[in-house]
Order: structure tokens, then C-alpha cells, then sequence
């Protein structure tokens, strides 16, 4: 009689090995992604909800400049559903933009549910944005201009997927101990 310790058959050792799905290349794109979105939202973004009073003139100049030169109609006259996505980033995303700027910079893994819940409400946010842009009701001067409102709002809405599925793939996204911090910003 063979014992199991002593088995003719092979063993299989499978190779165990940390799996780090936020690569250096994506943590450098959301860096990026969430330091420049803090600006727009508050300069750009923001007007759709404050009384034109307090706003700014910079601010009035830089929307309008936007609202020209992209044809944006939903900054030009803002619908109430898209001023309610408005205050929901002010109200939620704008402190995730600086918390998760500050997780992805230093590498910290607690940011993993967080990330997935801002990066899913966030994509699917953009999906009426994005139809309504695409939408044939919806005037613009040419196609030209569609395409080009649509290719600057559609980052909006992949950066925040990919971030959602990059942290949810794995409960440790940046690796066991979270690593070191290799890129230097400041």
C-alpha cells in the first residue's frame, strides 16, 4: 500500500508572487488625472451651481473660452440632471481627488474600496454625458466639433473605469506593503 506522502506522482509547486495591477505607468496617469481635475473643478466645473455674482472674472473667462471654443452645451446652459452630477463632484469627488492623490502618491492600499466606488460612480456618470453629446438632437456648428467635445469628456469617464478595475482586481493594488514611493512629483 502507497502512502499519499510517497506518491509516484509529481508534486506540483505552483510559484506564488505579488500581483500589482496599479502599474507605475497608470499611477502616473491618475496622478496627473486627479491634480489637474481639482482646478476644473473648482474654476470650471463649479459655475454650473454658483450665482454668476461670486464667480470670478478669470473663471467667467475660462469657461467661456471653453464653452467657444469646444461648443459645450452643457456648460453653455447646464440641465438640472447634469448640475446634480456638478454637485455631487463638489460634494464627494473634489475630497477624493485630494485623498486619492495623496493614497496614490504614497502607494497606500486602503485607498482600494474608495477608488472603486469613486471610479464607478464617475464612469457611469459620463455615460448620459457622453450620449447626450452623441445624440443627433444634440446641435453643434459640425461633426468636428461632436467629436471634439466628446474626446475631451471621454478621458472622464476611462481614467475613472480603468482605476475602478485596477483596484478592484486585488485587495493589495500597490503590493503587499503598499512599496515605496518612486516617482517624484515635488
Amino acid at each position: 500500500e502507497e502512502n499519499e506522502h510517497h506518491s509516484s506522482k509529481p508534486r506540483v509547486v505552483r510559484e506564488c508572487r505579488a500581483v500589482m495591477p496599479v502599474s507605475e505607468t497608470f499611477r502616473t496617469v491618475v496622478l496627473v488625472f486627479l491634480g489637474t481635475h481639482i482646478p476644473a473643478t473648482l474654476m470650471m466645473d463649479s459655475q454650473a451651481l454658483l450665482p454668476p455674482a461670486i464667480v470670478p472674472g478669470f473663471m467667467k473667462s475660462l469657461l467661456d473660452f471653453h464653452v467657444r471654443t469646444n461648443s459645450d452645451p452643457l456648460m453653455a446652459d447646464p440641465p438640472a440632471w447634469f448640475k446634480s452630477f456638478i454637485l455631487f463632484e463638489l460634494m464627494f469627488q473634489l475630497p477624493f481627488f485630494f485623498i486619492g492623490f495623496k493614497a496614490f502618491y504614497e502607494r497606500r492600499n486602503w485607498i482600494r474600496m474608495p477608488g472603486v466606488v469613486y471610479g464607478a460612480h464617475t464612469a457611469t456618470t459620463l455615460i448620459p454625458i457622453l450620449a447626450v453629446i452623441l445624440h443627433p438632437a444634440t446641435a453643434f456648428p459640425d461633426e468636428a466639433a461632436r467629436w471634439r467635445l466628446f474626446f475631451i469628456y471621454l478621458p472622464y469617464l476611462l481614467v475613472p473605469a480603468s482605476m475602478a478595475y485596477a483596484l478592484g482586481v486585488d485587495d493589495k493594488p500597490f503590493g503587499a506593503k503598499g512599496g515605496p514611493n518612486k516617482l517624484k512629483i515635488f
